[in-house]
This record gives C-alpha cells, structure tokens and sequence, in this order.
C-alpha cells in the first residue's frame, strides 16, 4: 500500500469512528424516558421513575404535569444516591 493509500484509509476509519461516536453520545443525553405507570385507576394515582443521567427531578414533575391536565398532588417522593428518582402522584 503506498502512504497516500494508507492516509486515506485512516482517515476514513477516523470519520466514521468520530461519527459513531458522536451518534451514541447524543443517543446518551437525549436518553430514553421512562413511562408513568397506573397505581389506582379509580383514584387517578401514577408512579414514574427519573433515573439516571438522563433525567432529572424536574422530568418527573414534567411527566406528572403531562398526565395530569388539572394538576397534580405528589404523595411520595424517593430519592436514592441522586440516582435513582421516583415520584408517586394524584391527578386532581
């Protein structure tokens, strides 16, 4: 292979590997979020969990927010290590 060949080929393989790399970083940030499940359908009561990196206490409160037109009133809160987040609420 002559070193013009060789110089390409790297530069190729770097392209691409910065590419993969910047798809699997915004991947990171933008995160999955994490569903509000039914507690009490009769009561209109919800968990959701906001964990990670990705998510932060103001995502559960965005997601309560989402689920509830009217409001919402938070009966439990959980906060483990700052990781692990949780909220459990009542639609009004």
């Amino acid at each position: 292979m002559h070193t013009s060949t060789k110089g390409m080929l790297l530069k190729k393989i770097f392209v691409i590997t910065l590419i993969a790399l910047n798809t699997s970083c915004a991947n990171l940030i933008q995160g999955q979020e994490q569903p509000v499940e039914v507690v009490n359908s009769k009561e209109n009561i919800y968990m959701t969990t906001c964990s990670g990196l990705a998510e932060t206490m103001s995502t559960c409160f965005e997601k309560a927010k989402r689920t509830c037109k009217l409001g919402y009133e938070i009966l439990d809160k959980k906060l483990d290590n700052s990781v692990h987040r949780e909220i459990k609420f009542q639609c009004k």
